[in-house]
């Protein structure tokens, strides 16, 4: 067995052989002089200021320490596995690891990875991983199935729209209160270079420490003022990889390298999320990052969001309709007043967010509707006749489901995908299902299949996903301090 010593000089072999993580540009020019100099110490300070805090409790998520259970889960062998190569500076004492073994919480997990770290072989090892937990705590108990709601909202319910109506004039005094919201920010004023420099430093500290929190460090352990002790700016520029955010292999976000030099942004401004491996998972993404949103500002948005998606949920029997009639553009201008009319109330909110969140809640809601409504229950419903018939297959089971008429929102899908096949529906389905086995009660079984849709067909191409997201990454790194903020 190695020493840890010499484990430590193969890690650092390791990163020094991967040439994808040198540093770009000036940047690291700057700081490599600066390093040979012994001035490094000049700019360096404290490098945590008044948007940071350490004032962060434990995450909730999966348990401290993983069943013991023989073998281990295959769901913490694959993140165990995968996590195993994310690196750490190479210091010359002890690890920050030491005496910790534990496996990132799935709050922590989620929020920091990108998405394409979940691919479909850990989503399914999640799902063995909750079953067997599942039937080890409900063991000797039985449940009806009548006593679970179903996993997804009902989006589709229809709603009387309210009789109140708001008039013009008022509705141009809204929008001048949310005119009023908009702050000015000064783009153009750049940070000289060694400005820059201790910001590249700073960032790699944040690195630092979502690292740990993946390598399953408690956040409570994770002092700010000791990781700027223990990593010292001449450590951070040996370990050059620590600057290089948009390739990295593991983190869903990255400090933007042109938002970087803009003087009057904070960090939680610079703080962007990866756009998907396809470059598609935020289709307005370079949009988004235009908006120099503040943490009150979002968070004055998803309190905007939760309340239109209430308050104007009457529109839903109406989206639908034919764009160009009569009927849908008065529903629309009813609705958009009104959604004005509560962004006006809702401090921080400013008009460019309320419209889109406006038009992206519309067309959130008629992707619902069209594509993802009652899908957990056709799927709950094929997987329960094939389970219960063994000898029937896919197509027979979706037949049995059409004919009976149980989920008319999805009509057409099914009638095009038993004329045609090659809708993808099928293999959507093996995705949802993969894990279920027949011993899993029918509930359970539409819970853990709801989960997964949510994941692959959820609504993370909106700035509502976006912010949330945001904020959760910015709480665990220290940007913000920890607020109830939900999951993403």
């Amino acid at each position: 067995m190695p020493s840890r010593r010499k484990k430590i000089l193969q890690s650092k072999r390791s990163v020094e052989r991967q040439e994808g993580f040198r540093l770009r540009g000036s940047p690291r020019r700057f700081l490599e002089d600066a390093s040979a100099k012994g001035d490094l110490e000049t700019f360096s300070g404290s490098l945590f200021h008044a948007d940071s805090s350490s004032d962060v409790d434990p995450p909730a998520g999966l348990p401290d320490e993983p069943i013991k259970s023989s073998p281990e889960p295959r769901y913490h062998q694959i993140i165990s596995s995968r996590l195993a190569e994310l690196q750490l500076p190479v210091r010359d004492d002890s690890s920050d690891l030491v005496g910790s073994s534990n496996l990132p919480s799935r709050e922590v997990l989620e929020a920091l990875t990108r998405k394409s770290f979940h691919d479909d072989d850990l989503r399914a090892a999640l799902v063995q991983y909750q079953i067997q937990n599942f039937l080890n705590e409900t063991k000797g108990r039985d449940r009806d199935y009548g006593e679970s709601d179903s996993a997804v909202v009902d989006m589709g319910s229809t709603y009387t729209e309210p009789d109140d109506v708001i008039t013009l004039e008022e509705n141009m005094k809204h929008c001048e209160v949310l005119a009023a919201h908009k702050a000015e920010i000064d783009t153009y004023t750049k940070l000289d270079q060694e400005q820059a420099n201790k910001l590249y430093l700073k960032h790699a500290l944040y690195r630092i420490r979502a690292a740990l929190l993946l390598k399953g460090k408690p956040v409570e352990e994770l002092d700010v003022a000791a990781l700027e002790r223990k990593y010292p700016p001449d450590l951070i520029v040996k370990n050059n990889y620590l600057f290089h955010y948009e390739e990295d292999s593991f983190f869903g976000w990255y400090f933007d390298s042109d938002l970087c030099y803009k003087e009057c942004l904070t960090d939680y401004q610079r703080l962007v999320l990866f756009n998907g491996d396809g470059g598609n998972e935020y289709p307005s993404g370079s949009r988004y990052r235009e908006f120099y949103s503040t943490p009150e500002a979002d968070k004055a948005y998803l309190r905007y969001w939760e309340t239109i998606v209430k308050e104007i949920k009457w529109l839903e029997q109406y989206v639908l309709t034919k764009e160009s009639s009569i009927e849908w553009v008065n529903m629309l201008s009813k609705a958009m007043l009104q959604a004005n009319r509560i962004a006006a109330g809702i401090p921080d909110m400013t008009l460019h967010l309320a419209v889109l969140g406006f038009h992206e809640y519309i067309w959130i809601t008629r992707s619902y509707l069209m594509f993802v409504k009652d899908l957990d229950g056709i799927f709950y419903e094929i997987w329960k006749r094939v389970n219960n018939d063994h000898q029937l297959c896919f197509r027979d089971a979706l037949k049995q489901v059409y004919d009976e008429k149980l989920f008319p929102a999805q009509d057409l899908s099914m009638k095009y995908e038993l004329k045609y096949g090659g809708s993808k529906m099928e293999r959507a389905f093996g995705r949802c299902t993969k894990g279920i086995s027949d011993s899993v009660p029918e509930y359970k079984a539409r819970e853990l299949i709801a989960q997964e849709i949510r994941f692959t067909k959820g609504s993370s191409g909106t700035y509502e996903r976006y912010a949330r997201k945001k904020l959760k990454i910015a709480e665990l790194i220290g940007l913000i301090q920890k607020d109830k903020i939900a999951a993403a």
